[in-house]
């Protein structure tokens, strides 16, 4: 469809229309589709729209990885957005363990499931990471991680980058380093939700939840970035070098890359959220 447009989610004094050639858009959009098989209209439209959202709100140059599962199977839901290459060097995913695949995200069983992403903390750079997690599921599951690598399967100090619940199902953890001096907690019973930890600055590690700023650290403490993989669905626990904390959260989305802004944060809301509801999977 030679240029048709598609409109954009912005801020006032942003560019607000992007035109689609006849090449079929975005080219980072359509390198994705075409590696996941996607042929669907309204998958498409959503995957390029999100795609122009990202870059004209700076996010997509900030992640790193992004995962939209779309498709509604593993084959389908392993690409990484950013990087459409089925390498470990491109951040696709790897399922091990039970997972449930639909078009509604992707969902590991709570017990065995989990996702490498090949990425490692310490790509990043120093005070500088965010995880997000697109949750369609109120997690039944006492002590989970949705995403992230720990050391300590205790959840004692040395813990590095994870969106975590806690045993009283009323706590977010994120982007968690040396114990008690890393942790930011919010209190959110529900987590059919959009949880975004960032790490900005030695004295700036905040969460969100669903654009929305809950809770800020601001104790002196430099991240320590770790050289394991993060995990989708689990945490890579760096004590026993392996999966550990699974959950059993519906993913329709998830990111990890540069620190985010609250500004940003809130973007990467709209951005993901208009996704979602293209889809009809919003929670």
């Amino acid at each position: 469809m030679a240029n048709s447009r598609l409109g954009l989610r912005t801020r006032p004094g942003i560019i607000r229309n992007y035109t689609q050639g006849a090449a079929g858009g975005d080219a980072d959009a359509a390198l994705f589709l075409e590696a996941a098989l996607i042929t669907d209209e309204t998958i498409t439209s959503a995957i390029q729209q999100l795609v122009i959202d990202l870059k004209v709100y700076g996010l997509w140059s900030k992640c790193k990885a992004i995962y939209p599962f779309v498709g509604g199977t593993a084959s389908s839901h392993k690409w990484n957005l950013k990087d459409a290459r089925d390498l470990d060097a491109a951040y696709r995913l790897v399922f091990s363990g039970g997972w449930t695949h639909a078009s509604t995200g992707a969902t590991p069983n709570g017990t065995t499931g989990y996702a490498d992403t090949f990425f490692k903390p310490n790509i990043l750079g120093s005070n500088s990471g965010h995880l997000s997690y697109y949750s369609r599921t109120n997690s039944t599951v006492s002590n989970e991680i949705a995403m992230g690598v720990l050391n300590g399967s205790t959840g004692g100090s040395g813990l590095n980058l994870v969106i975590r619940r806690t045993a009283d199902l009323n706590s977010f953890r994120a982007t968690e380093s040396g114990g008690a001096n890393g942790l930011v907690n919010s209190t959110t019973s529900d987590s059919r939700n959009f949880t975004v930890g960032s790490i900005t600055s030695s004295t700036s590690r905040k969460i969100y939840v669903n654009g929305s700023l809950l809770n800020t650290n601001t104790s002196n403490y430099t991240w320590d970035r770790a050289a394991y993989n993060i995990l989708i669905g689990a945490a890579y626990d760096i004590n026993i070098l392996a999966a550990s904390f699974y959950t059993d959260k519906q993913c329709s989305f998830a990111s990890v890359g540069d620190g985010l802004t609250d500004q940003e944060v809130a973007d990467l809301y709209t951005a993901v959220q208009a996704f979602q509801t293209t889809l009809g999977r919003q929670v």
